[in-house]
């Protein structure tokens, strides 16, 4: 019998040893047909208790076997997919269905990549089928399906001949409401098509470049030369090359830059400057010359300089003079008249001026709306909070009239003294509205809402939510679930549910009922949940007071008081108004936690958290996870590169299947690994300014109070007043202090002992 030495590889050896440390049934693959990577998988598979049954057959790759893996840890049913004869691509597609309740088994007669597209489209609730018995690709039946996830109306654009980045580029312009029938043409390639739709976004004349055999890097010259407002007619033509293109526009900028410079600089005349010039002019003259003109130095003004006084020169004499010394525009001829027949006593007088180049105005938006409501409560004289009064969004009903644009208007050019023109810019016109909720007119200058609702501007993001407004949610009433926003103008009973796409607002008192939302929850008056009420958003939550609540939030919460709850804030909870306490509960605020005072001479337990994301803990520890595995993989996959490299020559192996998955998974690998790194790094910069974080008591934090700061723990064990927790390294160990607020934290003396 040969020995186990030499019937493994060391990587082999390695996978069956592991296993036996592990207590592992390793003979269900001590097997020299498997490769080391499919040993692994086999011991991955076995180490999480799992039949490995489907996985002992050689003929399955690696590859196959992790997606068989993974669907025996997620409880699959792997008998649709765990054969040889199906590729791991199409098994993936399989997998994934099956993880979000899909099923594409039927369609293997599909490539793998169009298969992940039905899936997809399945899971988005979209129809692609008729474009794929049409032929559509996979790539552009990804932008297809996108679209139609969307809602946009992308059908009539379709045609096989677009490419997909030419379908992306019809999406993109569609999603902005811009009419896209400018670049819907074959004879533009997608970059062309590009370059059009930016045109398009930034409402500037693309006639001047929408000729199809302008080259993409032409069209981006001239493109930019009209977004800065310049007259591109000098090089729009195709007689030049985008490179000279791009330095004639240069040009232009520096023209337009020159021009600006004088402009600024001939609003004051340096007159100490001027007499020195006229000076260095009058000792350089011809002898006996009774006057001399003297220009400034940026060409926008001429001097008469006489130099004696007696012998005034004549009116023609000047003229004539003027016309040597080249000046053609803007001469003064009452002031020539003036200076020579004695009106003017003074010897240095001003007989020629420029006119400055005036920009045009930018483009600019109206709105119809008020665009900066805070949804902040307003804090009163007495130190209380007004959320009843406060404005939290302006309404809108269908068919309003919510903006309009002003485009931008034509400079006036400007001139010097010797005639040379000073280039205006025409006005930058502004990038068109994005957004949702509204329609643009034919003229692209007006958007009016497409229904009631509210309305909000972000950047030059516009959103009109849909708003649904009831009156009492009760358990008579039922439950309230609806995609846009909703209103609640009464009160919200216990054991409802009240379920937004968009924002939630309560004007009234909130029960033990359950909230959830996409955006932002604002409770005018607050939440008696008595252990039973339960908010959850992605967004913000502003409440006057929540007391036997659970509330998570991805954005920051804002109360006036917290009393006996479970806040959670993967931004910061704050309670820092004159009033603002927490009492009793847990209170976590993963970047920091605000408040007037904290805990109550009541003794009530509190618990303040902040400087730690579970979420992001586990998203690090996930991907080092995965990164150890890669790297693991990688260098198995490695090792038998070499092995079977050493065995016969390159050209041999060319024709091998495995060889060139080996080789095509060492490639993949790779450019998983470099993902994985860069997220990791990622998501550790954003630890680390976790661990910044401090929990900050303007007012009291009473004695009893706990603290866990970036899993350093700490107590009060007295009242504290106006301070701020922060973890601090000590040699090896990290510590929570308190220091006072009015000292320089840098300061020994700030620290309380």
């Amino acid at each position: 019998m040969a020995d186990a030495s030499t019937l493994y590889t060391p990587d082999q050896r390695f996978e069956i040893q592991e296993g036996k440390k592990k207590g592992l049934n390793t003979s269900v693959y001590e097997d020299p047909k498997f490769l080391a990577i499919q040993m692994r998988e086999i011991r991955l598979a076995l180490e999480k208790g799992l039949d490995v049954s489907a996985l002992r057959n050689p003929e399955l790759d690696w590859l196959q076997m992790g997606e068989i893996r993974i669907g025996l840890e997620e409880k699959l049913d792997i008998s649709l997919y765990a054969k040889p004869e199906i590729n791991f691509h199409a098994m993936r597609q399989i997998r994934k269905g099956l993880e979000s309740g899909v099923d594409v088994s039927d369609f293997l007669k599909y490539p793998p990549l169009v298969s992940r597209q039905i899936r997809k489209s399945r899971r988005d609730g979209v129809d692609i089928m008729k474009y794929i018995e049409e032929g559509y690709r996979d790539d552009q039946l990804e932008q297809i399906r996108i679209s139609l996830t969307r809602k946009i109306p992308i059908e009539k654009y379709l045609k096989l001949e677009f490419r997909a980045p030419s379908i992306e580029e019809f999406r993109k312009g569609l999603e902005l409401g811009i009419d896209i029938t400018p670049y819907v043409n074959e004879a533009y390639e997608w970059r062309q098509m590009r370059e059009i739709r930016l045109g398009l976004e930034k409402q500037i004349d693309i006639s001047k470049y929408s000729n199809p055999l302008f080259l993409a890097p032409q069209m981006k010259e001239i493109r930019l030369g009209l977004e800065a407002g310049h007259d591109v007619s000098s090089y729009a033509q195709l007689r030049f090359s985008a490179a000279d293109m791009k330095a004639k526009r240069e040009a232009l900028d520096a023209e337009v830059n020159k021009a600006a410079e004088i402009s600024s600089s001939s609003e004051t005349i340096d007159f100490e400057k001027l007499g020195k010039l006229i000076e260095e002019d009058i000792e350089t003259a011809e002898v006996g010359r009774p006057f001399k003109i003297v220009l400034s130095p940026d060409g926008m003004e001429a001097y008469l300089s006489i130099s004696d006084m007696n012998h005034r020169p004549t009116e023609e004499e000047v003229l004539a003079e003027v016309w040597a010394c080249k000046i053609r525009k803007g001469i003064l001829r009452n002031e020539v008249k003036k200076a020579t027949d004695g009106t003017y006593e003074d010897d240095t007088v001003l007989i020629a001026v420029g006119k400055n180049a005036q920009n045009g105005k930018d483009g600019w938006y109206e709105y119809f709306f008020k665009t900066d409501v805070s949804r902040k409560p307003k804090l009163l004289p007495d130190g209380s909070v007004d959320y009843q009064d406060v404005e939290w969004y302006d309404a809108v009903k269908k068919g309003d009239r919510i903006a309009l644009y002003h485009k931008a208007e034509d400079g006036i050019d400007g001139y010097d003294v010797e005639g040379n023109i000073l280039k205006s810019t025409r006005g930058k016109e502004q990038t068109i509205l994005s957004g949702n909720g509204f329609i643009m007119d034919k003229d692209r200058c007006t958007y009016t809402a497409k229904y009631d609702g509210m309305v909000r501007l972000d950047g030059d993001r516009l959103e009109v939510s849909e708003m649904l407004e009831v009156e009492d949610v009760t358990s008579a009433s039922g439950n309230v679930v609806f995609e846009g926003s909703i209103r609640v103008k009464g009160n919200v009973g216990a054991g409802t549910l009240v379920k937004a796409g968009k924002d939630i607002i309560v004007d009234g008192f909130v029960e033990g009922a359950t909230l959830e939302a996409q955006g932002d929850i604002i409770l005018r008056k607050g939440m008696n949940g008595s252990g039973k009420g339960k908010i959850h958003t992605k967004g913000s939550v502003t409440a006057k007071f929540m007391e036997g609540a659970d509330v998570y939030a991805g954005g920051p919460i804002h109360i006036d008081y917290s009393m006996n709850s479970v806040l959670y804030s993967e931004e910061t909870v704050e309670a820092k108004l004159r009033t603002g306490t927490i009492v009793g509960g847990v209170c976590t605020g993963v970047k920091g936690v605000i408040a007037q005072s904290i805990g109550s001479r009541a003794s009530k337990q509190t618990i303040i958290r902040a400087g730690s994301s579970s979420a992001l803990m586990k998203l690090n520890n996930d991907i080092y996870r995965q990164l150890t595995s890669a790297q693991e993989e990688v260098r198995i996959l490695d090792n038998v590169r070499r092995e079977m490299e050493s065995k016969v020559t390159l050209d041999q192996l060319a024709g091998q299947p495995v060889y060139e998955k080996v080789q095509n998974a060492l490639f993949s690998k790779g450019k998983e690994i470099e993902e994985l790194t860069a997220r990791q790094e990622e998501v550790r910069s954003k630890l680390i300014e976790l661990s910044r974080a401090t929990i900050l008591a303007k007012g009291t934090i009473y004695d009893g109070v706990k603290v866990q700061l970036g899993g350093a723990n700490w107590s009060s064990e007295k009242e504290l007043t106006d301070v701020t927790l922060r973890k601090v390294r000590k040699g090896s160990e990290e510590k929570v202090f308190a220091y006072h607020n009015s000292k320089d934290p840098a300061d020994p003396d700030a620290i309380i002992e």
